[in-house]
């Protein structure tokens, strides 16, 4: 059970951080500037990719892919969920201040974001053959060609 739960914990606490200090150096920062906020922002959902890029390509290759679907999907929705919860108390303000529609599409983008980080992470290991699959089926391949074969006889 804590091998499956301990990575996906810790993938839903890095979205949250990343998300909390974008949030934090905003307020901090005192930027006023819409254009700095948006950069910020940008920043922060770039690294929000890198990061389940790189969680997509480890669990790639350690789970099969409807394992990895859904441990990545729990911390996504989690991290997603935290991000906008208790994010705005860090920002300097509260979850549904601009109204609910907003927080719908706040979660919708990040959870994409992430989604399309993972899935990337996913097919790079696919494309070198190093994920789950792939390895098994060269494992598969390479004990068949190894063991002796019984000719056919007519």
């Amino acid at each position: 059970m804590k091998k499956h739960w301990l990575p996906v914990g810790l993938l839903a606490l890095a979205i949250f951080a990343i998300n909390a200090l974008a949030r934090l150096v905003t307020r901090l920062g005192k930027f006023a500037d819409a254009g700095d906020q948006e950069k910020i922002g940008l920043i922060a959902a770039v690294a929000v990719a890198v990061v389940l890029i790189g969680a997509g390509a480890w669990w790639a290759v350690r789970s099969p892919f409807v394992d990895m679907v859904g441990e990545m999907g729990a911390a996504i929705v989690i991290g997603a969920l935290l991000s906008l919860l208790i994010g705005p108390y860090i920002g300097g303000s509260a979850p549904f201040d601009e109204g609910p529609g907003l927080f719908v599409g706040q979660f919708l983008l990040l959870a994409g974001l992430a989604a399309i980080g993972a899935f990337l992470g996913f097919i790079a290991m696919v494309a070198f053959g190093k994920d789950w699959k792939s390895r098994g089926l060269a494992r598969y391949e390479k004990n068949y060609t190894r063991r002796p074969h019984k000719t056919v006889r007519g």
